[in-house]
């Protein structure tokens, strides 16, 4: 799945939730959805790149930022911190941070286990399913070796023995790091189950 069709898949969500209205507030804060950092960098215990907060007023001046560090051949943190910056601009609705991410960015994919591959999950939220809606989103940290760590429930509507199961899943499953332009880099890394 692209960043692209990862940002429609939320923006759907969104729109089917309450948070649609949301989505025009200028005020709101923009996320960046994979929160960058070198290889090796959570190892270390350096944390993710932080950039400056954008708003969805502001996503385009964050656009331009990010390419003002890109055209200056970026390295290391500073090019993190572009791809921080972009993922922001594309939450705040800019389409060429958007369309710049869908060609140089791969997302992480998962390569091993997971919610889709767990038949005891998939028979427990179906039940779930059939009863109301449902959604979780959970931030992982994903690290070298695509195992992901540290993962902290943002926001849920599961009940907690689902819940249980689902994280249980999630942090069972192994995923190929995302990349940019080819070279693999470490991220908090939102991952939404509906």
């Amino acid at each position: 799945m692209t960043w692209r069709s990862s940002f429609l898949l939320m923006a759907l969500l969104c729109a089917a939730s309450a948070c649609g209205p949301r989505r025009s507030d200028p005020a709101r804060v923009t996320e960046d959805r994979m929160r960058p950092a070198p290889v090796g960098a959570f190892s270390e215990g350096t944390p993710p790149v932080t950039t400056e907060e954008c708003t969805v007023r502001t996503a385009k001046r964050c656009f331009d930022q990010a390419l003002t560090l890109l055209a200056s051949d970026a390295r290391g943190l500073d090019r993190m911190r572009a791809l921080s910056l972009m993922g922001k601009a594309c939450d705040g609705q800019v389409k060429d941070a958007c369309s710049w991410l869908s060609q140089h960015v791969k997302e992480p994919r998962r390569v091993r286990g997971g919610p889709p591959d767990d038949p005891v999950f998939q028979e427990a939220f179906q039940r779930w399913r059939e009863g109301r809606k449902h959604h979780v989103r959970v931030t992982c940290r994903l690290v070298q070796g695509g195992v992901p760590q540290q993962c902290e429930v943002r926001d849920t509507t599961l009940p907690p023995d689902l819940l249980a199961l689902a994280l249980s899943s999630i942090q069972a499953s192994r995923y190929a790091l995302p990349t940019l332009d080819g070279e693999p880099f470490e991220c908090d890394w939102t991952i939404i189950i509906k």
